[in-house]
């Protein structure tokens, strides 16, 4: 049996397709089984955090650092309060009865999530 292919430009071929149409060319030619794509983001790390009340209205996050973070984004309740280079963040924001949960996101130079810390939680009391 003869099989033939015909050459696609990129022009309007989109990134990734270019694999999807190999992969299904073989398993349609007989060369089945199973297909693997890698480059996925990788697996996320945990980091440790340490939530200290520095001041009347003040909480210092600390968090352990990871060889292949680019930047941390700092969540306070879920939303982000803070993207930083270093492993420290005083928020200066809160007040006195309030609770307040952070958590930590590291990020790759590409963008990935790689490692977070569990959220944490700290009132602030008089």
């Amino acid at each position: 049996m003869q099989h033939s292919y015909t050459p696609l430009t990129r022009r309007w071929l989109a990134r990734g397709a270019v694999a999807l149409l190999i992969a299904a060319g073989l398993a349609g030619c007989g060369g089945g089984g199973e297909v693997y794509v890698s480059g996925g983001p990788p697996p996320v790390d945990p980091l440790n955090l340490a939530l200290t009340r520095v001041g009347p209205q003040s909480i210092q996050v600390d968090w352990s650092d990871h060889p292949g973070v680019a930047s941390f984004d700092v969540l306070r309740d879920g939303y982000a309060l803070a993207t930083v280079n270093t492993t420290t963040l005083i928020d200066s924001s809160v007040y006195v009865n309030q609770t307040y949960c952070y958590q930590v996101k590291g990020y790759d130079p590409r963008g990935y999530l790689i490692a977070a810390t569990d959220t944490g939680c700290v009132t602030v009391v008089q």
